[in-house]
C-alpha cells in the first residue's frame, strides 16, 4: 500500500522525465472529462516513454482525492517533448547545396518522396482518442477495479501463508524431497512455494485473467456509454499497430496467457453494447 503512493511519486520520476500536460485542447478536454464524472482529477502528467520504447500507455494513480493521469508522450499524436523542439535544427551540421545536389544525383524523386513520408509520418492518437482511452481507464476507476485487485491481492498473500504455515512442520513432505534429518526454514519456503504452490498459481493465474478481461470489457462499456464507441476503436487499432501487437489469438491460448481480450474480441463487444447516452 505504500510502495503504491510512493514509486509513482518518488521512484518513477528518477529514470523518466514527467512534465505537466500543456494547456490546449487536449487537457481542457480531459478536465471536462474528469470533472463529468466527478474524478478529482489533481494533476496531468507526460513522461518520456519515447527515449526507451515505442510502447503506448496512460494510467491513473493516486488515493481517495488525489488523483493524477500520466500519459506517454507515444500516446499523443502532436506532443513535442519539452525542450527539443529546436534540438534537430541546432544539431545538425548544414550542408552546401552544391553537396546536397551531387550527393542526391541519380536518386531522382525517390529520396525526396521517402524524406517527405517520414517526416509526415505520424504515432499515437489524436485528441479525440486521447480522451476516449481516458474514457476506457476511468470506467476502470468508476467500477474500483484497482481496490478490487488489491483486496484480491491480498487475500492471495494470506492464503499463501496460511497454506504455508500448514505445510512448514509436515516432515514427510520435505523428506520427500531428500531433506530427512536437517530441514532449514529456507528449504521449507523453496519447497512449498516452487513446488506445492506451483499447481495453485497455475489455477489462479487463469481465474485472475478472466477477472481482468472482464474488467476490460466493463471499461470499454463505460467509454461506449460516454459516446466514445467509434473514437475508442480507432485509438485501439493506432495503439495496436504502433506497439506491434497480432491482432488475433486462439481463444484456448487467449484465455491461458492474456490479461486483456485480444483486439477484434474487443471490437466485436463494443459493436454489440448499447449505449446509455445517445
Amino acid at each position: 500500500m505504500v510502495l503504491l503512493h510512493i514509486y509513482p511519486e518518488f521512484i518513477a520520476p528518477l529514470f523518466d522525465k514527467y512534465n505537466p500536460l500543456p494547456d490546449g485542447e487536449l487537457k481542457t478536454k480531459i478536465n471536462e472529462l474528469a470533472q463529468s464524472l466527478d474524478f478529482p482529477l489533481q494533476k496531468l502528467y507526460v513522461v518520456e516513454g519515447s527515449k526507451r520504447s515505442a510502447h503506448s500507455n496512460a494510467y491513473m494513480y493516486g488515493f481517495h482525492k488525489n488523483k493524477r493521469i500520466v500519459l506517454f508522450d507515444t500516446l499523443l499524436e502532436d506532443y513535442t517533448p519539452v525542450g527539443r523542439t529546436d534540438q534537430t535544427n541546432s544539431d545538425s551540421t548544414e550542408v552546401p547545396e552544391s553537396d546536397r545536389e551531387e550527393s542526391n544525383s541519380g536518386k531522382g524523386e525517390d529520396v525526396n518522396k521517402t524524406d517527405k513520408d517520414c517526416e509526415t509520418k505520424k504515432i499515437g492518437c489524436n485528441t479525440e482518442e486521447v480522451v476516449a482511452v481516458l474514457g476506457h481507464e476511468l470506467g476502470h476507476w468508476k467500477f474500483s477495479h484497482m481496490l478490487k485487485n488489491i483486496v484480491i491481492m491480498q487475500g492471495s498473500i494470506l492464503f499463501s501463508f496460511f497454506v504455508f504455515g500448514q505445510l512448514m512442520n509436515n516432515k514427510q513432505i520435505f523428506a520427500a524431497f531428500g531433506f530427512i534429518d536437517q530441514q532449514p526454514i529456507l528449504i521449507r519456503l523453496y519447497i512449498v512455494f516452487s513446488f506445492i504452490f506451483s499447481p495453485i498459481n497455475e489455477i489462479e493465474s487463469f481465474l485472475m485473467h478472466i477477472l481482468s478481461r472482464r474488467f476490460e470489457f466493463q471499461a470499454d462499456e463505460f467509454a461506449v456509454n460516454l459516446g466514445k464507441r467509434e473514437k475508442l476503436k480507432s485509438a485501439l487499432l493506432k495503439l495496436f499497430k504502433d506497439n506491434l501487437a497480432f491482432p488475433v489469438a486462439d481463444w484456448m491460448y487467449s484465455a491461458r496467457h492474456y490479461s486483456h481480450p485480444p483486439l477484434l474480441e474487443r471490437l466485436r463487444a463494443m459493436d454489440q453494447y448499447k449505449p446509455k447516452q445517445e
